[in-house]
């Protein structure tokens, strides 16, 4: 009778939070399901300044020996690519990255079978950590953005665009803050840049 009693509370728990979920705006949703895919996944460690143009099978085989769940696939969208090159990607939820700082998603994209450009996502509570971990890690590097009579435009937002320039490529990202929106680090190699 006690069992019985103890699977009734627990199907009628897990029946309250179905119901609760399902009437949640998608944004809700969408951080749940995030946060969920997101549990036991292992950290991002690659340095942001260390990306090369690696051919694309060594890469998968690299993280999917560090335990991470790649999705890979070909025939991208408009919407799905950086550049107009790229023809094909792998995305992987992770847990966290560099110094321990929150992190969401990150997605390699390949051109002719070879990695091209790297995309981190941060949670929008991440911004500050993820601004001095970069405002240190990347104090030697050139700010490309700062040189009088660059423009390289705003993020998606209004923001205005960081951009350093590292040994294979460019570091980008936004200089503010979306509170509840996402905060993107984005590698390009120069040979997309040359593209």
């Amino acid at each position: 009778m006690r069992l019985l009693k103890l699977f009734f509370i627990a199907a009628l728990i897990v029946g309250l939070g179905i119901f609760c979920y399902d009437r949640l705006p998608k944004k809700y949703r969408y951080e749940i399901d995030d946060w969920y895919a997101r549990l036991g996944e292992p950290t991002f460690i690659e340095s942001p300044d260390s990306f090369t143009n690696r051919p694309q099978d060594d890469l998968i085989r690299e993280y999917k020996n560090r335990g991470h769940k790649l999705k890979c696939y070909g025939n991208l969208q408009h919407e799905e690519r950086i550049t107009a090159q790229n023809d094909f990607l792998c995305l992987a939820h992770i847990n966290t990255a560099y110094d321990g700082i929150p992190a969401r998603l990150v997605t390699f994209f390949f051109t002719k079978g070879e990695l091209s450009e790297v995309r981190l996502e941060f949670p929008s509570s991440s911004f500050k950590k993820l601004m001095s971990y970069l405002s240190r890690k990347l104090e030697n590097r050139r700010r490309l953005d700062r040189i009088p009579g660059n423009n390289f435009g705003t993020d998606n937002m209004g923001g205005k665009l960081m951009v350093w320039e590292v040994p294979t490529g460019v570091l980008v990202t936004s200089d503010s803050e979306v509170p509840g929106d996402i905060t993107v680090l984005i590698w390009l190699s120069k040979k997309s840049l040359a593209r």
